[in-house]
């Protein structure tokens, strides 16, 4: 296994990767049209943003691969993020990192390769934009610059998103914070009139927020507290930046309720943000302990507090009116009945043991020892914060003094608990450290941040989001002034200090940018704002300001030129372009890309819009005026398509999308929007709709022609045409949703049916026959194909089967196998009666011969005439013995299997030739280009042998001639055997090749008349043809065929 190549910084790189929570992200149109934009400039069929988790790499946008996810181990791009530059792999099969690899050796075939690394702001290879083909290739400078510039935008773009998710994070936690907040908050507008508010309005006042957003908030003010509230808005007219008032509400169900209002205007807008607490009961527990302390002055000097008395055992003596309002219990519930311990947390009064134990090195145990521990051990009071936790069970924070009580003696008598609910202190502490934490966090997010700087002692304060941004360890005040100027190029030094003694001498605010560079050579741009702080004489003595990382802003404006220029790039390569037109004036812009696929490039801007309507095609130009009137009248988006004509004849077709573009006043004034040659598009479609056509109309052929139905790949009917149905006997519906089995005839054998099964299943095609049954019970033969199609893993998700009805032909066929099995018992019974018959015929005249013989040897001196009819005797027995010979071959010709061979026919012919004709008397020619052929070679040499013994026997020439031929036909070979005898009259030319028929008497001419018939019979069961070319006198030509 190849080693996986990991960056040094793997770890860290995941868990930026990680940040951006963009991995199985749904599709965004901004990354596929950056990874569309990639195909068109690269000219390749596949473009990804490839991002690379731990174990795999997943497509956040694909064009032209079906996959979203591969591992990561034979992923190409675990290469590119290990550099810089584009990463290229020309023919993946040459290089040996990729030569066997799945990508490669299989689908989807990848040769070629290129990834631009897509790389954060923070020096992190998230991944890449990447372009694959199936072909060798390699990319120009150009592409590859271009590729590395959508790279660039698509980091921009993940850096955005996350940008966007970070703040809406904290939208949203803002907002919840004030829709939870039992405060109640609030804007105002200028004229006092409530603009938002927040849901505890409607809690603690009971008015809905329709009833509250757009009154003026004075209607809710008590009247006698309505002068006393307008002197504190005065206060910020005059300039106070937050003002803290009370007053009392009035409430939807007419009482009133006391406020806490805390008021800061907006500086830019004038709205009033206000935060106001109900302070109705607070005033209430006022009223009480004022009663109280006057009942009770001595000892309860303040319903605030809780103050209970106890003896030296914890048991309660005393528990004041503050202690039943903060625990929730009556005296009489506690009094002589418990300790102070069940008001607190038992881990609080553990934890404050261990602690005890430890400062005082003293194992103490838990329990009402832990509160008195001091007051009785050191006689000192005892002050800590605890946690009460009250009747009801909620929980109350308190700072609790516990002291001794002593009688006159000065003996220890008992403790004296005096308590305090803090809870208001803890949420403003609360309200303040969250406030300085939403504070610098808001700066973080917002890359900003704050200071002060004291110009007597330089001495200088940053928030933590100024430290962020200059990326420098917390500083004290005294020693943060000369880091800071440490951080500064000399020549920004200089502008600083000048810009500080303006500052000085004419009091004025100041602002000014700084670069700063950084040991990784990176580079902040930074853009600081700052006012003068004066004293009570007006002289400056400091300066406070904010401070803002704009680097980013800088980047995007460089982007934003870059991006420009890249954007004519891509239209031009994408065939693309974009317009605007004043319907008024006729003012018509174009972008570079509109003027290439229109091709006017070098028209003047004063004929631009006639030269523009000049390449519309004729017929098109009244649909995009009728256009243009329609828009101007509905205001609509709109889309067309329409054609372009240029003087040599060529048409470009072309998509155009727009909508219009108002003045000021709402009336539209012109359309504007965006084009696309879409002519290789439109031609594609045009040729794929004559496609469909073709394949709608064989689809109609096969319904009207063959019997058709489609499985999926679990064998269940999906379709079936009529002609299935009809053949069947089934309905659609009672075959739609069935298994193929409800046709199965149990015909074949199950090695049949698996057979038929595997080669389908593997993906080919079967062809066969099958028998099947129909729904009645009768039985049907088709000749079927099955077809199976294949998924893009190339396993088979359905199977079409074409067929044809058979059965007719089965049945024919198998009448004919009976016929031929009986024939072939007639043809033994055949052969049996000639083998009988030829030898019960040749035993009689085999004596006849041997008698006649016996007299010629027992009577040498015999007559003349009797001497010649002896002769004439033993011709006429051995014709009979060679007509028997000759009807038993002619029998057993077709019948009989012989082995076909490589046959030499000019051996052959030479053989027959040395045995059939005379040394003297003949001459024979035969032809050089006679072959050799594959042939029953025994049949081929009696063929041979009759025709030429016949062209000895018949010649009645002194000087016989014999010619032996051949000639190649396109699919036969054709021999002749010519002679120049006598000839054949044209009535005989046919019946010379019957059984027994001979020309001349047989006592002129000995024969059987059976020869040419067994020649006749031989080429024509080899599929060839026999005939003659003759004329009385003029010789004979047979000429026979033989199949090649």
């Amino acid at each position: 296994m190849k080693k996986v190549p990991l960056p040094l910084n793997e770890s860290d790189r995941l868990a930026a990767l990680e940040s951006y929570t963009i991995m199985d992200s749904l599709p965004e149109k901004a990354y596929n049209a950056l990874t569309q934009l990639a195909t068109y400039i690269c000219g390749t069929p596949i473009a990804l943003v490839s991002l690379l988790d731990k174990e795999r790499q997943w497509f956040k946008s694909s064009v032209g691969l079906g996959a979203s996810e591969t591992p990561r181990e034979i992923s190409f791009c675990q290469y590119a993020i290990m550099g810089e530059e584009v990463y290229e792999v020309k023919n993946a099969l040459e290089n040996e990192l990729f030569a066997d690899n799945p990508l490669v050796t299989g689908n989807p075939d990848i040769r070629f390769y290129a990834g631009a690394p897509l790389k954060d702001a923070d020096g992190f290879k998230l991944g890449t934009l990447c372009v694959i083909d199936t072909v060798p290739r390699a990319l120009s400078e150009d592409q590859k610059n271009a590729l590395k510039l959508l790279a660039n935008q698509v980091v921009l773009l993940l850096q955005l998103r996350k940008k966007n998710a970070d703040l809406i994070n904290t939208q949203k936690e803002f907002q919840n914070f004030i829709d939870l907040s039992k405060d109640l908050v609030c804007i105002a507008n200028v004229n006092g009139f409530f603009y938002k508010v927040n849901p505890a309005f409607t809690t603690v006042l009971g008015y809905s927020k329709e009833e509250l957003e757009g009154t003026p908030f004075v209607n809710f003010v008590h009247p006698d507290d309505l002068a006393a509230t307008g002197l504190e808005v005065e206060k910020l007219v005059k300039g106070e930046l937050t003002i803290s008032f009370e007053n009392r509400f009035r409430c939807k169900n007419g009482e009133y309720i006391v406020l806490s209002w805390n008021t800061s205007p907006d500086p830019v807008t004038g709205n009033l943000y206000c935060i106001a607490r109900d302070m109705t009961s607070e005033y209430q527990q006022k009223e009480k302990l004022v009663k109280t302390s006057s009942e009770l002055s001595a000892i309860l000097n303040s319903t605030d507090f809780s103050i209970i008395s106890s003896d030296l055992d914890g048991t309660i003596k005393e528990f004041n009116r503050g202690s039943e309002i903060l625990l929730g219990y009556k005296a009489e519930e506690v009094i002589g009945k418990t300790t102070p311990s069940i008001f607190h947390l038992w881990d609080e009064v553990v934890k404050r043991t261990e602690d005890l134990s430890v400062e005082f090195g003293k194992d103490l145990a838990p329990g009402f020892d832990t509160f008195v521990f001091k007051a009785r051990e050191l006689g000192v009071a005892d002050s800590y914060e605890w946690t009460y936790v009250r009747k009801d069970s909620s929980l109350v924070p308190t700072v609790l003094s516990v002291t001794g009580i002593k009688n006159r003696e000065g003996e220890l008598t008992g403790y004296l608990g005096i308590a305090k609910d803090i809870t208001r202190e803890k949420e403003i502490e609360l309200n303040l450290k969250n406030s300085n934490t939403l504070l610098d966090e808001s700066q973080s997010i917002a890359k900003t941040g704050s200071w002060k700087f004291d110009l007597a002692t330089k001495d200088l304060i940053w928030s933590k989001g100024n430290y962020k941004i200059f990326e420098i360890e917390e500083l004290p005040a005294n020693k943060l002034y000369e880091a800071y100027r440490k951080l500064l190029r000399p020549e920004v030094l200089t502008s600083l200090d000048l810009a500080i003694e303006k500052s000085i001498s004419i009091g004025q605010n100041f602002e000014f940018m700084t670069d700063i560079d950084f040991p990784d050579n990176r580079v902040k741009h930074i853009w600081t704002l700052g006012e003068v702080i004066k004293n009570e004489f007006g002289q400056v003595i400091g300066a406070q300001g904010s401070t803002q990382d704009i680097t980013e802003k800088k980047l995007a404006e460089q982007s934003l030129i870059n991006s420009n220029k890249l954007l004519d790039q891509s239209q031009s390569i994408a065939k693309i372009g974009s317009w605007k037109f004043n319907l008024i004036t006729k003012d018509l812009m174009l972008s570079k890309g509109h003027y290439s696929v229109f091709e006017l490039d070098g028209v003047p801007a004063d004929q631009l819009y006639q030269a523009y309507r000049n390449r519309i095609h004729p017929d098109d130009v009244s649909q995009l005026d009728q256009l243009d009137q329609k828009v101007m009248k509905t205001g609509e988006d709109f889309k067309i398509n329409y054609r372009i004509l240029f003087p040599d004849n060529r048409i470009k077709y072309i998509l155009e999308i727009g909508q219009p573009y108002k003045n000021e006043q709402g009336e539209i004034v012109g359309l504007q929007g965006s084009i696309q040659d879409i002519t290789e598009k439109t031609l594609a479609e045009q040729k794929i709709f004559e496609k469909s056509k073709e394949i709608i109309d064989i689809k109609s052929a096969l319904d009207e022609s063959a019997i058709v139905a489609v499985t999926n790949q679990k064998g269940i009917f999906t379709s079936v045409n009529d002609n299935f149905c009809a053949i069947s006997k089934y309905s659609k519906k009672e075959l739609i949703g069935q298994d193929q089995k409800i046709i199965n005839s149990d015909y074949h054998t199950p090695e049949f049916r698996r057979e038929a099964f595997v080669t389908i299943a593997s993906g080919n095609i079967w062809r066969g026959e099958i028998k099947n049954k129909a729904k009645d019970g009768s039985f049907y033969w088709e000749s079927t194909t099955i077809v199976p199609f294949l998924n893009e893993k190339g396993k088979p998700y359905q199977y079409i089967g074409i067929s044809t009805d058979i059965t007719q032909e089965k049945l024919a066929k198998e009448n004919l196998n009976n016929a031929l099995t009986d024939l072939e018992r007639k043809n033994k019974e055949l052969d049996q009666f000639a083998y009988i018959v030829s030898h019960d015929l040749k035993a009689p005249l085999r004596a006849i011969n041997n008698l006649s013989e016996w007299i010629v040897e027992d009577m040498p001196e015999m007559p003349d005439d009797v001497s010649a009819n002896f002769g004439l005797l033993r011709g006429r027995i051995v014709r009979m013995e060679n007509l028997i010979n000759g009807v038993l071959d002619y029998s057993r010709i077709g019948r009989t299997k012989i082995e076909k061979e490589r046959t030499d026919l000019i051996k052959i012919l030479n053989q027959v030739i040395d045995s059939v004709v005379p040394v003297e008397g003949f001459e024979v020619i035969v032809g050089a280009n006679i072959p050799t052929i594959t042939t029953e070679k025994i049949l081929i040499e009696q063929v041979f042998s009759n025709l030429i013994s016949n062209a000895v026997k018949y010649n009645d020439k002194a000087i016989g001639k014999i010619e032996c031929q051949y000639e190649s036909l396109p699919d036969f070979h054709q021999f002749s055997i010519k002679d120049n005898g006598p000839g054949i009259a044209e009535e005989y030319h046919k019946k010379v090749f019957k059984v027994f028929q001979t020309i001349e008497a047989r006592d002129k001419k000995e024969s059987t008349g059976i020869g040419l018939s067994i020649v006749k019979k031989i080429i024509e069961e080899k599929g060839g043809n026999i005939y003659i070319e003759s004329e009385v006198d003029q010789g004979a030509n047979f000429i026979f065929t033989l199949p090649k």
